[in-house]
């Protein structure tokens, strides 16, 4: 078996350590993506649409991005109609006293789409990419 001296071993284990840690990272933010791509379009396919309204709330849906790396955090939020989306996902009480059912799909979307990207995102940082 080769030896190898001790000044030589501490490179090349903070260069390894350094790759797997790339390839970690890159790996995560590309399984974040998908999700929320997967996410929005769920929301897209079944939020509720109206048969008076060529503007459904669903296409009023985006993704928008902030930050770099660790710090990348992605929303999918209503750019034109978030002052009602609660009501939709949630339900309310008319002030005619008439309860309106709750039509979630934004939970629903979450709930489907997030435990397999956790799962995917553990198998990531175990193999390391």
């Amino acid at each position: 078996m080769e030896s190898i001296e001790l000044e030589a071993l501490t490179p090349e284990i903070k260069e390894a350590v350094e790759s797997y840690s790339k390839d970690v990272e890159e790996a995560i933010l590309k399984r974040l993506e998908k999700t929320a791509d997967q996410i929005l379009d769920y929301i897209k396919s079944n939020a509720p649409r109206t048969s008076w309204s060529h503007e459904h709330l669903g296409d009023s849906f985006i993704k928008e991005s902030y930050g770099e790396g660790i710090n990348k955090t992605i929303v999918i939020y209503s750019k034109t109609k978030g002052s009602i989306v609660h009501l939709v996902e949630l339900g309310f009480k008319h002030r005619s006293g008439k309860l309106v059912a709750a039509r979630p799909f934004m939970r629903p979307a979450y709930d489907e789409f997030t435990p397999k990207m956790l799962e995917d995102i553990e198998k990531i940082i175990n193999r390391g990419g």
